[in-house]
């Protein structure tokens, strides 16, 4: 996806540098796998970016893509756990301790506007979280809170993704900046196996309304009384499914979906079953679903050349990446850790 206009001017790269490719600066180095600061980090040389993992695998493997990206381009960097949760990565932006983070728009901007009063609010104004939010929302999935009803969009369809990084530099604490956003999107989507798809003729929310009393829709956990799980299907789409059970693990789920426990269920779009599988998503037209595109959070002192080398990885990220980052790190036995899935990931023809 191609935004307009840059949030920050940035010098342009070398035309002679690969996008995502060049030395390795990390492999099999400290414990996060990011590599320690280079002997360019002097008390004289550039700062060293400090890479914060993020919230879950998918970001921690783009936290060593950036990593891995800036230091072949001679910007000292390494990866650094600072916690797994927003609160304690925000307070870590904000203290110094990391300098950027990968994360996704959509749940971002929830948690930045539930959490955060940013110094560019207009006094007087602050967040307002659903009544039933919880305390902490970190959680990646399921969040209680209308995204559009935070943007202030009302109506038949729901924020686009433009919709939703306009807004999040209006949310973000001082010191903070938003890079360029990309096409790379987890965002979540009602999937079917092809049989289903083909005995309802689905092939879109629009207009399923008159099959989804017949269809159980498999939920994540705390999903099911969530804006984008019954209500929102029922608000959106005039869609009241027979049942919506929810299920722990991601792995539950597609089970009970391929053993037809559940007719339909509610997967990331970069879960790799749905190729895997031949599942069909189901369109999504007045966008129900909040968009989850790749995006990274930083400090203003980022120098240019470090802005534009993350943006340069952002812009070539692709949905199919964050496929094979779950295809390579998930499960109870990963075929590889976040590192080296970050350096499979740059050595990849684009």
């Amino acid at each position: 996806m191609t935004h307009p206009g840059r949030l920050r001017a940035v010098a342009v790269l070398a035309t002679g540098a690969l996008l995502l490719s060049g030395c390795s600066a990390g492999d099999g180095q400290n414990g996060t796998g990011g590599g320690e600061p280079s002997a360019a980090a002097s008390s004289t040389g550039p700062e060293t970016v400090k890479i914060a993992a993020g919230v879950d695998t998918q970001t921690r493997v783009l936290a060593h893509l950036y990593q891995q990206r800036l230091s072949a381009d001679g910007v000292p960097a390494t990866v650094v756990d600072v916690g797994s949760t927003r609160a304690e990565i925000f307070d870590a932006l904000q203290d110094g301790r990391a300098t950027m983070v990968p994360d996704f728009t959509g749940d971002l901007y929830v948690y930045a506007r539930q959490h955060e009063v940013p110094a560019s609010q207009t006094t007087g104004a602050s967040p307002t979280p659903a009544p039933s939010a919880s305390a902490d929302t970190d959680a990646p999935r399921g969040l209680l809170d209308s995204l559009g009803q935070l943007l202030g969009i009302t109506g038949e369809t729901g924020p686009s993704g433009d919709d939703v990084y306009r807004a999040l530099p209006d949310v973000m604490p001082s010191g903070l900046e938003v890079l360029d956003s990309s096409g790379a999107q987890r965002t979540d989507q009602v999937v079917v196996t092809a049989a289903t798809d083909a005995q309802y003729d689905l092939k879109s929310l629009d207009g399923s309304g008159k099959q989804c009393g017949k269809l159980a829709v498999g939920m994540p956990t705390d999903y099911a009384d969530s804006a984008q799980g019954e209500p929102g299907l029922k608000a959106y789409y005039d869609c009241d499914p027979k049942a919506a059970p929810e299920y722990k693990t991601t792995d539950e789920l597609v089970d009970a979906l391929l053993t037809d426990q559940v007719q339909a269920a509610v997967l990331r779009s970069s879960e790799p079953v749905i190729q895997d599988d031949g599942l069909v998503a189901l369109e999504d037209p007045n966008r129900l679903f909040r968009p989850e595109h790749a995006v990274v959070v930083g400090s203003e002192k980022l120098s240019d050349q470090a802005v534009s080398s993350v943006n340069a990885v952002t812009a070539e990220l692709t949905t199919e990446d964050l496929t094979t980052i779950t295809r390579l790190t998930g499960g109870e036995d990963p075929a590889m850790s976040p590192e080296k899935a970050a350096t499979y990931l740059r050595e990849q023809p684009r």
